[in-house]
């Protein structure tokens, strides 16, 4: 049951107003399974790759066009930065695209490099409405080189078929990304979660078209690089908002979670994740059943991991306290604890999904507001 608190505000009694925590609601797994077409765009993207030309993430880290920025944020933060803005740029005020989900090269492999790279992917979306506006860009993900604080905007897209191939953009909220090997994971809210092959991104010519505008000519909203779905996961019944990979576990497994402003439906689940294939671990089939599932009851979470240690697993929980006010992190003790502990508004405005970098025991989070927009991190073991 929710702990209530009774508020006075401007002389009018308020009652029955639920407090941040409630215990946590541990729930049946087999509720919920992951129903997989890993493959579904394969012979598309064949063709794709004889149309053109197919670049490394490395091509990409080293043609990047954008500095990171020091953030310079509060003690706790062991690592920030921010985003490009100049003249005739600025990531870091646009309403045109939000920042979301976050990953990195620790997730990817577990030396923490890829392709000899330390890097951190973000997921941003196109804030245009509504998203059947052919202007609409859908995702992009940002290459950050976090040697040289530098990054680069490569956009996500659709294959398709025809005597040509093509593709259009992913309109999607992108709410959490993962990096596991070759393949980029990415949230659809209503749906599951798509694949995104990182062996197949293709180079494409500067201008304003999407896919395929003729003679043999491939454009991306004036994006140079474009990663094509390879794939992906559905669900009925679950509101995919985060996610995050956990390597501290045998098998690798990665967790998925809902947002709920009221805290009533705040699900996590986890499936187990398969190291030779890069997809998750299938029971028949291409069907992924969930081995956890649980209902946290925070209110408006925007991200979730996990470290399993001691024979103990801890959750960490970023949860959004809206546009004026700083997040909040909570932490809870499987088997240990009732409800989750809030540590405190520690976090930025509007912090999003979150990602465990075991080098340096960090928890990596970000803010997605416009005019403060931090990349950063804190050291897990502290909370």
């Amino acid at each position: 049951m929710k702990k209530l608190y009774t508020y006075l505000v401007a002389g009018l009694l308020l009652v029955n107003v639920p407090a941040y925590t409630a215990p946590v609601e541990e729930l049946d797994p087999s509720q919920l399974s992951l129903q997989g077409k890993p493959g579904h765009y394969d012979a598309i993207i064949a063709k794709l790759d004889n149309a053109l030309p197919i670049v490394s993430v490395g091509t990409v880290l080293a043609s990047t066009n954008h500095p990171n920025p020091g953030y310079n944020g509060p003690s706790n933060f062991v690592e920030d930065f921010t985003w490009d803005k100049r003249d005739g740029y600025n990531d870091q005020d646009t309403e045109l695209w939000f920042p979301q989900g976050i990953t990195t090269s620790s997730d990817a492999y577990d030396n923490g490099v890829y392709e000899g790279s330390d890097v951190i992917l973000v997921s941003w979306y196109d804030n245009r409405t509504p998203t059947t506006d052919p202007g609409n860009k859908g995702v992009r993900i940002s290459f950050i080189d976090k040697d040289t604080l530098t990054y680069r905007n490569a956009l996500l897209v659709v294959p398709d078929d025809g005597n040509t191939p093509s593709f259009h953009t992913v309109k999607v909220h992108a709410g959490g990304i993962m990096w596991y090997g070759y393949m980029l994971y990415i949230v659809d809210t209503s749906n599951g979660v798509r694949l995104f092959d990182l062996r197949h991104i293709y180079e494409v010519s500067i201008g304003d078209g999407i896919g395929h505008v003729g003679s043999g000519r491939f454009e991306a909203h004036n994006y140079r690089y474009v990663i094509p779905q390879s794939g992906h996961y559905l669900a009925d019944g679950f509101r995919f908002s985060f996610i995050s990979l956990d390597r501290t576990t045998t098998p690798d497994s990665f967790l998925v979670g809902e947002w709920d402003p009221q805290g009533t439906s705040s699900r996590v689940a986890r499936f187990e994740i398969d190291y030779t294939t890069r997809l998750p671990r299938h029971s028949s089939g291409t069907t992924a059943p969930a081995i956890e599932l649980f209902n946290s009851h925070l209110r408006s979470t925007q991200g979730v991991m996990s470290i399993l240690s001691g024979g103990k697993t801890k959750y960490y929980f970023s949860c959004s306290r809206g546009e004026n006010a700083n997040g909040h992190l909570f932490t809870w003790v499987k088997g240990e604890q009732d409800e989750a502990v809030d540590h405190g508004a520690i976090l930025s405005r509007g912090p999003e999904d979150v990602a465990y970098r075991q080098q340096g025991d960090q928890l990596w989070t970000l803010g997605e507001w416009p005019g403060e927009r931090p990349v950063y991190a804190l050291k897990a073991g502290n909370y």
